[in-house]
């Protein structure tokens, strides 16, 4: 993602801890933007937070994200102070110790791991104590892999593009561009903010849609993170008991980590829209299935179901899709040119349409076989949302956000979440 460098004034910030959601997370509103941070990328965030007032001119760096709003670098007002990045790496004595730790344990583990395969017979004592030290190189591996992580972000070249121009701002050495909004930084290339299209996107038309709405102020009473621990693997939900118009609500997700968008963001007193579906026999409380801020121009998708068209689910696919494609044609390969090998190796044209025949066949009986995969994913998926009343309510949910973004002129991106 690319870096942007305004220049705005401030309209609204959001960061008590105890009125937002998620806890940990701030948003800013100023001209006509959206900002986002998280508290703890930023040291005493909270000291510049508690200054700022409506109307601020801010310098910000930030990265813009796919629903069109921006991701913050740093912060920098004239007088107030200013929210930056950690500088360089340093380790605290405390970190050193676990860092060195971390090594002893990886090294000793991966020793006695080695030698215990390769040397040893294999008997109980032995293979808990292998057990052990493979827990002890993963925990240490972890320890250093974040580390490096953490040395790897604040050396790179583009976080020292950030500081260099933070550093130039603070010395005055930037300029307001013509539209107002841009900063021009001498000696820090920036990239223009893309245009925005209006798009003209036709809906269908949905008939005895199951869906109910419900607009107000929302008044959030408690914000809870649940951790549920499975046999292999752990999950966060995360709870928001709200009121909106009188009604209580119970938003119920999976948190999901940031990645070109952010999460869920509802702060007490925002105009906020609920779409959500109630069967029937009235047993069971309201399934909240989409969330669309009025305040930020937020979408949120809420569905208790992956179907064709999931953002994440999409790419994730593709992914998959292709790291299996590789798998089996690297397969292919390999023995096409073992059989080369074994015949000779003359590489003749025989030998070159024996190869083409082999991949040609491959590629008739994986096309197919994918092909039947997708057709049965598409066909349960269709079927799902058909007979299933809260399945089809999910499906035209998202259909409504999109209307809703276009109505309100903004970029038609909705950000996915599960229950």
């Amino acid at each position: 993602m690319k870096d942007y460098f305004l220049n705005v004034k401030l309209e609204r910030c959001d960061f008590s801890q105890s009125k937002i959601s998620p806890k940990g997370m701030v948003r800013l509103i100023a001209s006509g933007k959206n900002f986002y941070l998280n508290e703890a990328d930023f040291a005493n965030s909270q000291d510049l937070l508690k200054r700022l007032k409506q109307g601020d001119e801010l310098k910000i760096c930030a990265e813009l994200l796919k629903d069109g709003s921006f991701w913050v670098q740093w912060i920098y007002h004239d007088t107030k102070g200013r929210l930056e990045p950690e500088r360089k790496f340093t380790l605290t004595a405390k970190q050193k110790k676990w860092l060195l730790i971390a090594f002893f344990l990886t090294v000793i583990g991966g020793w006695w791991s080695y030698f215990s395969l390769i040397y040893l017979e294999p008997n109980f004592f032995i293979i808990i104590t292998m057990i052990i030290s493979f827990g002890a190189v993963m925990a240490g591996i972890s320890y250093i892999g974040e580390k490096v992580y953490r040395y790897f972000q604040r050396t790179r070249p583009k976080h020292r593009k950030r500081i260099k121009a933070l550093d130039k701002v603070i010395a005055k050495q930037a300029l307001i561009a013509p539209d107002g909004e841009q900063l021009i930084i001498t000696g820090i290339k920036s990239a223009p903010l893309p245009s925005f299209t209006l798009s003209k996107k036709s809906f269908p038309q949905i008939k005895q849609s199951k869906v109910q709405r419900v607009r107000g102020i929302i008044q959030i009473h408690s914000i809870n993170r649940l951790q549920i621990h499975s046999r292999n693997s752990e999950t966060v939900i995360m709870q928001i008991s709200c009121l909106i118009n009188k009604h209580p609500f119970v938003l119920s997700y999976r948190e999901r980590l940031f990645y070109s968008d952010h999460n869920l963001f509802l702060a007490d007193g925002d105009d906020v829209e609920l779409f959500f579906w109630q069967a029937e026999d009235k047993n069971s409380g309201p399934v909240i299935l989409g969330v669309y801020n009025h305040t930020d121009n937020g979408a949120y998708s809420i569905s208790g179901q992956m179907y064709i068209g999931h953002q994440r689910t999409y790419r994730l696919s593709l992914l998959i899709t292709a790291l299996v494609s590789i798998f089996v044609f690297s397969m292919v390969a390999g023995l096409s040119i073992s059989d080369v090998y074994d015949n000779g190796n003359y590489w003749d044209k025989w030998d070159w349409y024996s190869i083409g025949d082999a991949f040609l066949g491959m590629g008739i009986i994986y096309g197919l076989i994918m092909s039947g995969f997708a057709f049965l994913i598409a066909l349960f998926s269709n079927l799902y949302i058909l007979f299933s009343e809260k399945g089809n309510s999910s499906y035209q949910t998202h259909f409504l956000l999109q209307q809703q973004c276009v109505e309100n002129k903004r970029p038609l991106y909705i950000t996915e979440l599960r229950q």
